[in-house]
């Protein structure tokens, strides 16, 4: 009888520790996909996105990666962090506006001093 209860002492022991070592076993796996969750949107495009880029896809929904490719794709779609916006590309070239500090044509390098 003796011997019984002192093995069944060591199997609740046994169990008791098999469990704490499956919990934390469970702990660091949750833990890790956690972190590797948490990589991977931060490598993925949305973010990217929320940073003030955007993607830009032909008709077709294909990326389109230079002004060659936009001007000859036509209508395009651009898409912000918020949504999709479609255009067209080549309608016209847009008046340039003046960079804050840059010089006006007439004012040579140094700029105006005015």
């Amino acid at each position: 009888a003796r011997a019984s209860a002192e093995g069944r002492a060591a199997l609740t022991r046994a169990t008791a520790a098999l469990a704490r070592c499956a919990r934390d076993a469970q702990k660091q796996r949750q833990d890790r996909l956690a972190a590797l969750s948490g990589l991977l949107r931060s490598m993925g495009y949305t973010e990217t996105l929320r940073r003030g880029f955007a993607v830009v896809r032909d008709d077709a929904g294909k990326l389109v990666q230079g002004a060659g490719a936009a001007q000859a794709a036509g209508a395009l779609e651009i898409e912000f962090s918020d949504g999709r916006v479609p255009v067209i590309a080549g309608g016209g070239k847009p008046a340039r506006k003046a960079r804050k500090n840059e010089p006006e044509p007439d004012e040579g390098p140094q700029g105006s001093l005015f």
